[in-house]
């Protein structure tokens, strides 16, 4: 049918009328996301640990319908031995970082003011040739300043003690709603698909379970490259002879799970551990492979081990991470690309064909068997 012309009257343009019909549109679904993201926001206590707890069910969900299928445990006890295998690895990870700081805390203190006094004497004896009083003059404006700041940092440790309850009260809800969701994630996302329209279930159902797969994939695939990057740091640090290889390298590990920023920060204090333990040569070689390494991952690692589950393009990991940064800082760079990677899978499984239902499947194995007749009936 020819495409039906504007009359002469209307001034408005095609083009424009439906440019204004989706800016409408696009305006209200924007202003309702941001109200949703604004009530979340408000509770903090609550969105962070559930968000989390999604985050961990989708890497614990495999452990858990192993030991239910495979092992034949039952399901509520599947749960919880998934569980407890995930509180007993992080809580492992915490003691032993914090163990090994402790332990090379003494001789860290000792290396940092032989540091200092190395420090002093390049900038006496170096190219610079600074005076004794310059250099004394720099050392105590750096002196002054930590001094200045001992107030911030006391503060701050008060604040943390004031806010001791609402982590207790957010770890318990962690806790809760990651055993929940892996007991009683399919009723639940049952319980969700009945408060929809009926006409909307089965299209909603299939996009959800796509973007749950998506996120599943992307937090193996993370942990994956995050023990890539922690093992070759271990290495690196252990041929180099510096103190507290292995836990670097768990810091290294933990930070790698958000992406891009994660591996800078304790990247930096990897280098600044090898500067003080072993001087510039050290440090400019732990320098040299955390770029190698996050070049690695932007260019090699994440193509190849998320290309299956998780199409997000290395700019757009970056741009998510900045983004979320900058709106709700650790948290938002931490869940910016899960919540990216599981919009884009959404949003692309909004235009996949709908599988057959229970009745359809029948009918095709009928039609199959011959005992429908095939003209007619739907590929």
């Amino acid at each position: 049918m020819p495409e039906p012309t504007r009359p002469e009257s209307d001034p408005v343009p095609r083009g424009v009328r439906v440019a204004a019909a989706w800016s409408w549109r696009l305006l209200l679904i924007v202003a309702a996301v941001y109200l949703v993201a604004q009530a979340l926001a408000a509770v903090p206590i609550v969105t962070i640990p559930f968000v989390v707890a999604l985050l961990l069910t989708a890497v614990l969900g495999p452990v858990q319908r192993r030991l239910h299928r495979g092992g034949h445990v039952p399901h509520s006890l599947a749960a919880f031995l998934a569980l407890l295998l995930g509180i007993a690895v992080i809580g492992a990870i915490g003691t032993f970082v914090a163990l090994q700081i402790s332990a090379n805390a003494p001789r860290m203190s000792e290396q940092f003011t032989h540091f200092l006094d190395d420090a002093s004497r390049w900038l006496r004896e170096g190219p610079l040739h600074l005076s004794d009083s310059q250099v004394a003059k720099y050392f105590q404006e750096l002196s002054d300043t930590i001094s200045k700041n001992q107030g911030t940092l006391v503060t701050g440790a008060i604040t943390t003690l004031s806010t001791l309850s609402h982590v207790i009260a957010g770890g318990l809800l962690l806790l809760l709603s990651t055993f929940f969701l892996l007991r009683d994630g399919e009723v639940i996302w049952r319980w969700v698909l009945g408060l929809l329209p009926m006409g909307s279930r089965r299209r909603i159902d299939q996009v959800g379970r796509v973007g749950w797969h998506t996120l599943g994939g992307y937090m193996r695939g993370v942990t994956i490259i995050a023990t890539l990057h922690a093992t070759t740091i271990y290495v690196v640090l252990h041929v180099l002879d510096v103190p507290m290889a292995l836990a670097l390298s768990v810091l290294i590990f933990v930070g790698s799970f958000i992406p891009l920023i994660g591996m800078t920060v304790t990247g930096i204090f990897c280098i600044m551990v090898s500067l003080i333990e072993h001087g510039p040569a050290a440090a400019l070689v732990v320098a040299i492979t955390i770029v190698v390494l996050v070049q690695l991952e932007a260019h090699l690692l994440q193509p190849l081990i998320m290309s299956r589950n998780v199409e997000v393009h290395p700019l757009g990991v970056a741009l998510a991470v900045l983004a979320g940064t900058s709106v709700a800082g650790v948290a938002g760079a931490l869940f910016a690309v899960p919540i990216v990677a599981f919009a884009n899978a959404t949003l692309r499984a909004v235009h996949l064909p709908l599988p057959p239902t229970e009745e359809e499947r029948e009918e095709q194995a009928r039609a199959a068997a011959g005992q429908l007749p095939l003209e007619g009936y739907p590929e």
